[in-house]
């Protein structure tokens, strides 16, 4: 497992962030501060598993801090800890160059208008509110505030109407679901619902109208197109919303189309050791989509057993041949922690984690570049950050 270690570049952004005791504030709902402090975002409960180093248990000790409970008698590994303990940092850190992009104004468009383009303003819109969820630190929401006005809220909703950002569909489409949920939950506002409804209601027509040909293709992308995300995100919004029939909708689009076992064979957990061209595993979204969606037992139980390899190898990229491919160690760990809580497997939290690492000691792979870096791969490393943390 790779030790994290502070670059001279990442202490001085972590300096660069302010006091780390921002939290003191008292900015935003008490509660979902509070909740955030007390979590870690682990499996509850107890979960055995025989993949990967053994059989082991994972349990939750009541203070929502969770230990690994080892049947070989080995420890838990300290260096887990020691990134639990260091989130706010890495948060703060990754911060930075979001609340640049987040600040500009790149574009026309009338509230995700910096960050280059709409769908990293918008993941940098839902990084700053799950930073300052998770921190306290007041200066994330308020950038985010800023832009996002009454007025320039119904100007992004006639737009989205007019159908005048194709483009989005699925991929910034998707992560505005995740920008809309993110913001009730931080601060309890639901000004981003009316824009919400529409975009759901067009990415819902938009998944269910793929032809088979169309659903291969989107299940094997590796970037803006990919289905499992569209579909993962939808059904998650389901949840927040109490929506059962879109809930069912997506589910049954999952187990009638994506949990289909030719998939198994054609995105094996192995295939994203090579194909590592772009910036979203297919084979773990797929994965996540799964694990998610699926009810515990048969046929998620059913297809876990069968997908998930003995002892599970996935090298992080050290140096990004491309820009695209920055984002692609966060991307797996979404993926990598998604398996860590269903499976409770110990080996899935240390990819997890190796992955992390290795990302956020290349800050010039985040915080330097603007233009193909800065402005939005550090909102991928928030949320998987987020992810440790309980809802």
């Amino acid at each position: 497992m790779r030790a994290l270690t502070l670059s001279p570049l990442l202490a001085v952004i972590l300096c660069a962030c302010g006091d780390a005791d921002a939290g003191d504030s008292g900015a935003g709902s008490s509660g979902a501060t509070d909740s955030a402090a007390d979590s870690s975002g682990e499996p509850t409960g107890a979960a055995t598993t025989t993949h990967g180093t053994g059989t082991a248990e994972v349990t939750t000790d009541g203070t929502g801090t969770t230990a690994f409970e080892s049947t070989t008698g080995e420890p838990e590994d300290p260096a887990w800890q020691d990134f639990l303990d260091a989130r706010e940092d890495h948060l703060r850190a990754l911060g930075v160059p979001i609340l640049a992009c987040v600040a500009k104004q790149d574009t026309q468009h009338p509230v995700f208008n910096g960050c280059i383009d709409w769908h990293s303003a918008v993941h940098a819109t839902y990084a700053l509110h799950a930073i300052y969820r998770h921190t306290g630190d007041p200066s994330h929401l308020a950038v985010a505030a800023a832009k996002l006005t009454p007025a320039a809220l119904d100007a992004e909703l006639g737009r989205v109407q007019q159908g005048l950002l194709p483009q989005e569909i699925p991929y910034g489409y998707a992560w505005f679901l995740t920008l809309a949920r993110e913001r009730e939950l931080a601060t309890g506002e639901t000004d981003l619902l009316p824009l919400a409804t529409e975009i759901r209601d067009q990415l819902r027509a938009w998944l269910l109208g793929r032809s088979e040909a169309q659903i291969d293709q989107g299940v094997a992308a590796d970037d803006y197109a990919n289905l499992s995300w569209a579909a993962l995100n939808l059904w998650q919004w389901a949840q927040w919303t109490d929506d059962a029939e879109l809930g069912a909708a997506m589910e049954a689009f999952v187990d009638e189309q994506v949990l289909d076992p030719k998939y198994d064979g054609t995105c094996p957990f192995d295939q994203e050791e090579t194909d590592a061209d772009d910036f979203f595993p297919p084979c773990l979204h797929r994965a996540r989509l799964l694990v998610s969606t699926l009810e515990e037992g048969a046929p998620r139980d059913t297809w876990m057993a069968g997908w998930l390899p003995l002892t599970p190898v996935l090298t992080p990229i050290d140096k990004p041949a491309g820009a695209h491919i920055s984002g692609l160690n966060f991307s797996r760990a979404w993926g990598l922690w998604s398996l860590y809580q269903s499976s409770g497997d110990p080996a899935y939290r240390d990819l997890y984690l190796d992955h992390m690492t290795t990302h956020l000691n290349h800050p010039q792979y985040w915080a330097e570049d603007y233009n193909n870096y800065a402005h939005w791969v550090a909102q991928f490393g928030v949320y998987a950050i987020s992810q440790t943390y309980a809802p």
